[in-house]
């Protein structure tokens, strides 16, 4: 047996929590470390908890994951490829296209490295349904498409990162 993928999750607000249920699931995987602003009191026990994200990437993790707040995602995910962890980060990315190009340039700076962004909705039966319709070409080619899916704003608590535009750029609009 393979040796488990050692993780670490940098943001261990919601995403950060349910990134790490999901790596509890799955024995070829083991968290090792993890980092925020403002630890959570419970719930991370298993993990040894660290000042920043830097330590994070050099405590010893094949692979993080980056649950944070939009504007830091480009600097810690160009950190961790550049010292050559696999890397899986929220949506999205960047707060512009400028995050995005660094973040390219970064991955392709570092070709043996998987990354990935998370898109909670990919197996969503409604997302799949549509896709299966417009695959099907009964509406014929589909030129531009509207539609209303989710939520567009925060928790509704005040100073939520993510109706910041500052913070969050254009946030799931981008």
């Amino acid at each position: 047996m393979n040796e488990p993928l050692k993780i670490g999750i940098i943001g261990l607000g919601k995403m950060g929590g349910i990134r790490a249920a999901t790596v509890r699931q799955h024995d070829d995987t083991v968290l090792i470390s993890g980092t925020d602003p403002n630890p959570p009191k419970k719930g991370f026990n298993d993990m040894k908890i660290l000042p920043d994200y830097r330590a994070v990437i050099e405590s010893g993790v094949d692979a993080v994951f980056v649950c944070t707040p939009n504007r830091f995602i480009p600097e810690v995910v160009i950190a961790a490829l550049d010292a050559g962890k696999h890397v899986f980060c929220e949506k999205p990315p960047g707060r512009n296209m400028a995050d995005i190009e660094r973040i390219m340039a970064a991955e392709k700076r570092n070709p043996g490295l998987v990354l990935k962004v998370g898109f909670n909705h990919r197996y969503h039966y409604g997302i799949m349904e549509a896709k299966k319709i417009v695959d099907s070409g009964k509406y014929g080619k589909i030129l531009w498409m509207r539609g209303v899916y989710g939520k567009a704003e925060g928790s509704g608590k005040p100073g939520e990162w993510r109706n910041s535009p500052a913070l969050a750029g254009g946030g799931i609009l981008f």
